[in-house]
């Protein structure tokens, strides 16, 4: 028989404001921000203060996806190998 699996419904909110971060620092250093237009030194702070606290969500989806495949016992040394 087949388990259903619960949905852990506070994991996809962090998911969800962790994407919004990421968005938030490839703005600041692809789009509009990075005072590329506007270089008075409160947006120049408000920018890095952004993209300081958004650096977090990358190290957040790893663990998040340690946390998820640690009981997943599909990891074969075998094909690790293979792929390098």
């Amino acid at each position: 028989m087949i388990e259903k699996k619960e949905r852990k419904s506070n994991i996809d909110l962090l998911k969800i404001i962790l994407a919004f971060m990421v968005i938030v620092i490839h703005f600041n250093h692809k789009g509009m921000g990075g005072g590329t237009l506007y270089t008075t030194k409160n947006n120049l702070f408000f920018l890095n203060f952004m993209t300081s606290l958004s650096v977090v969500a990358v190290n957040c989806f790893v663990l998040i996806t340690g946390y998820f495949s640690i009981n997943n016992n599909s990891f074969k040394t075998k094909k690790f190998f293979i792929c390098i």
